[in-house]
């Protein structure tokens, strides 16, 4: 008999629960609704998180040295290879695949390079803030994005908390792995646990980052700031006063 919406540790028998691991287990067969919010990785006591964080950071903001540079195109297909992260299984999907963002999502958030002063001069502190100006840019985009940058750490944190726990690995090889030093995605062979059902690589993820909203979210945004901004100017205005 099947199991009914099998876990990594399901199908391993590996006598393991989600509360004793530091790892969020993963569904075989569709992903988990939750997210990887970098702001956790920024306000975390760990150096490790901070540093972490700071190399997603710097990545991103490459992008705008590349279009300082006239080379929009380049960060436009680096933008768009950094969108899905299926190893992860995080977001939505019942399928275990999900599709990157288009040239159209990703040249309106390159354009906000250009466009908007502070991030010409300074770039991001927290890139997560592009689900308030861009369209179609949403937490699971900012969560497959970061996993992306972070992959290397995450195949260390993966085989370390495989051995730990008796979970098979097996030799993989990785089409979408961020090189630090060159700024590019390259592939790499490492050992990695596989789902049996995709036959795809698997990377686990601390659950110490993952929230089922992020921090800063576009919901929350209009719920508690452009809603009481509306809320006031119509007031206002009522008594014949501008805001």
């Amino acid at each position: 008999m099947s199991l009914i919406r099998p876990r990594l540790n399901d199908f391993y028998n590996v006598p393991i629960t989600q509360e004793e691991v530091d790892f969020a287990i993963p569904f075989l067969d569709e992903d988990i609704p939750l997210y990887v919010d970098p702001f956790l990785l920024w306000k975390s006591p760990s150096m490790q998180d901070n540093s972490i964080h700071l190399t997603v950071t710097n990545s991103f903001n490459y992008l705008g040295f590349l279009i300082n540079k006239g080379k929009e195109n380049d960060a436009i297909q680096i933008l768009i290879q950094a969108s899905e992260c299926n190893e992860v299984g995080f977001g939505n999907s019942k399928t275990k695949v999900g599709k990157r963002i288009g040239n159209k999502v990703a040249s309106n958030i390159t354009n906000l390079f250009k466009s908007i002063p502070q991030i010409v001069k300074s770039g991001f502190t927290h890139f997560e803030e592009i689900q308030l100006l861009v369209d179609n840019f949403s937490k699971d985009r900012v969560s497959d994005i970061a996993c992306n940058y972070m992959q290397s750490f995450l195949i260390d944190f993966t085989i370390e908390q495989c051995e730990k726990y008796g979970i098979p690995i097996e030799k993989v090889k990785l089409e979408n792995l961020y090189d630090t030093k060159t700024n590019k995605f390259t592939s790499e062979e490492t050992y990695l646990p596989i789902n049996p059902i995709t036959k795809t690589p698997i990377l686990l993820v601390p659950k110490r980052w993952l929230r089922f909203i992020p921090w800063i979210n576009t919901d929350d945004y209009f719920k508690s700031f452009y809603l009481k901004i509306y809320i006031i100017r119509m007031m206002l205005s009522l008594i014949g006063l501008n805001f």
